[in-house]
């Protein structure tokens, strides 16, 4: 199972996604936790991944004055980052610490002369002053679990992002509810328009980028900063406490509007932020019949919610 993205975690008592300079380590958000006692885990991904984790979990550990651990998974390995207030950034790379030539991009890239051993350590020393019960046993198996596998009969093997979890079930979150559900769906119509990963934010970014290079020569439409703007608004409101639906899904209908008028060289049309209301529930009652669940990101056989793959080792 292919899988790249980022996984932050940290304390804080306020929903993690309404964090100042959290977008430095993602923003299109996927799944958020709440694991107690302020403890939150969110999987998020970027623009531009992977992000300067290194840097972004430093000065986010300052900046929120919390523990923070920082994760980018790049399909069959990851790159860890942990800081606290006032404490050294300390990093290392899995499932191998001393593969430096892993194949995948992580920024910085993998410093030579890691090792488990140095991992573990950091670890439990930064889950010991983040107020954190961690296992010593079964953190020591998630981390080395790749070298004691060799079949089935060892216990099932786990996918990069699975292995992650079980370090922070080895932390002394032993069960890992299910992801906070959202408030609205991300990818449903008019938001998927502009949403997706195929979407008039993704168009807007590639434009932007192949005339930075000298790639394009024209001037960016109306439509273009107004789509990476809602994208944003639309992935910090996820959660609540953001824009409202209404006003989101109005500004959309109209970039797309403007991205057809573009298209066909007609003016743009006039700006509309509010559909009405009678339209505006129209709309939510298809939606909620099309969708009996509300969505959080996660699939009903996440491997990632409950006891995780090794639930005996104390």
């Amino acid at each position: 199972m292919s899988y790249y993205g980022t996984t932050v975690m940290t304390r804080a008592d306020v929903i993690m996604t309404s964090l100042p300079g959290l977008a430095t380590i993602g923003f299109r958000h996927r799944r958020l936790r709440d694991l107690g006692d302020g403890w939150q885990i969110l999987d998020t991904s970027g623009a531009n991944d992977p992000p300067n984790l290194e840097t972004a979990v430093s000065a986010a550990a300052e900046r929120w004055n919390a523990p923070v651990l920082g994760v980018y998974i790049a399909d069959c390995c990851a790159q860890v980052h942990g800081a606290a207030p006032g404490r050294a950034t300390w990093s290392g790379h899995l499932p191998d610490a001393t593969d430096t030539e892993c194949g995948m991009v992580h920024r910085p890239p993998v410093s030579p002369g890691g090792t488990l051993d140095d991992l573990e350590a950091h670890m439990l020393e930064w889950a010991g002053a983040a107020g954190l019960k961690p296992s010593t046993a079964r953190l020591s198996r998630a981390l080395r679990y790749l070298y004691s596998w060799s079949d089935d009969s060892d216990g099932p093997y786990i996918f990069q992002f699975e292995q992650i979890y079980e370090l922070v079930r080895a932390f002394g979150l032993p069960i890992l509810p299910e992801p906070r559900p959202y408030a609205f769906d991300p990818h449903e119509t008019p938001l998927a328009k502009v949403t997706t990963r195929w979407g008039l934010a993704a168009l807007a970014r590639e434009a932007a980028t192949s005339r930075a290079n000298g790639g394009r020569e024209d001037e960016a439409a109306i439509w273009e900063e107004e789509a990476l703007a809602l994208e944003s608004d639309v992935f910090a409101s996820l959660y609540g406490g953001g824009h409202p639906l209404e006003q989101l899904n109005a500004r959309a209908e109209w970039i797309n509007a403007a991205y057809r008028a573009a298209r066909e060289g007609t003016p743009p049309p006039e700006r509309i932020h509010d559909l009405g209301s009678t339209m505006i529930s129209d709309r939510l009652t298809v939606t909620g019949a099309e969708n009996d669940e509300t969505p959080n990101g996660s699939d009903s056989d996440d491997p990632t919610t409950g006891p995780g793959i090794w639930p005996e080792p104390a």
